[in-house]
């Protein structure tokens, strides 16, 4: 297991300390709760409005979404802004990976990772 890295320069795969919670934010997507309740309290939306945005975007696309894939993590990444980590995640649908992806933010905080997510959408 290895800690994320603060490189300006470059993107990084997703480090595994941080893999449970955004596990629980696609399992939370799968089960249609794009507003996000009763996860942990480290984990929000980056704006209210983005759980409607996000719901209309994957009913758009046409599949329903799934647990994340070894080979979904294997194209997500991260890097470094200054202030948080600019994340990446590549997510999958009942067929195989996807072209939608997550994007969100890390911030590190004196007990961890505080966690906002955004859109969902096809770059």
């Amino acid at each position: 297991m290895y800690l994320p890295l603060k490189d300006l320069e470059k993107e990084h795969s997703i480090p595994d300390v941080w893999k449970d919670a955004i596990c629980e934010v696609v399992i939370q997507l799968t089960k249609d709760n794009f507003e996000l309740h009763n996860v942990s309290e480290y984990i929000a939306l980056q704006s209210s409005d983005m759980a409607k945005f996000n719901r209309e975007n994957v009913l758009e696309y046409g599949c329903c979404l799934k647990a994340l894939s070894t080979e979904c993590w294997e194209r997500s990444c991260y890097q470094w802004q200054g202030n948080y980590w600019d994340l990446i995640i590549d997510l999958c649908t009942v067929e195989d990976v996807s072209d939608l992806v997550l994007k969100g933010r890390v911030y590190p905080i004196v007990s961890g990772y505080k966690y906002e997510f955004g859109m969902v959408y096809v770059p």
